[in-house]
């Protein structure tokens, strides 16, 4: 049996690491990716993304997933993912499209979409990150296995999202 990858995909600001988070590692562990963007305000390293320099990244061999976002690289190991029987991942949808091109045969890859109202997100996020997404590419809401909304309440949101995640597993 593949060891399986939930990938969970969305805009910035709309609750792809918040959900990770709230969902116990008991029941899927999450993987952390490294970036070469600085740490954001109450960011942990290991815990929110290894931070590293351009010079610490990997051989492209070596990666599971790879994309180049807002300037900065992001990327998960190969060995990360096959340690787990299953895992949740972080990705954006050109890292997604890589992963699905390069490991679909070595992993069984499923996805969830995070959709929010563009008033949500302009209270989750500045200017600069809105901007920046809107450059991002896009994938037709039909080439995701769920798709869960963020609108709601907190509870609501993580109730939705646990749900489709042990639909998945």
């Amino acid at each position: 049996m593949k060891p399986k990858i939930i990938c969970i995909v969305g805009a910035s600001g709309s609750g792809k690491t918040t959900l990770t988070k709230h969902v116990p590692a008991s029941l899927v562990p999450t993987l952390v990716s490294y970036t070469t963007r600085p740490k954001r305000e109450n960011e942990v390293d290991g815990q929110d993304h290894y931070f590293v320099s351009e010079e610490q990244m990997p051989d492209k061999s070596e990666m599971l997933a790879y994309t180049k976002f807002g300037g900065y690289h992001y990327w998960t190991s190969v060995s990360q993912a096959k340690t787990c029987r299953a895992c949740l991942y972080v990705i954006d949808e050109k890292g997604l499209m890589n992963l699905l091109e390069n490991y679909d045969d070595q992993f069984d890859i499923k996805t969830i979409k995070i959709k929010c109202s563009d008033e949500t997100l302009k209270c989750r996020v500045d200017e600069s990150r809105l901007q920046r997404d809107r450059c991002r590419v896009i994938i037709e809401d039909k080439g995701f296995d769920k798709i869960i909304y963020n609108d709601g309440t907190l509870e609501e949101f993580i109730n939705q999202g646990i749900n489709a995640i042990k639909e998945l597993l």
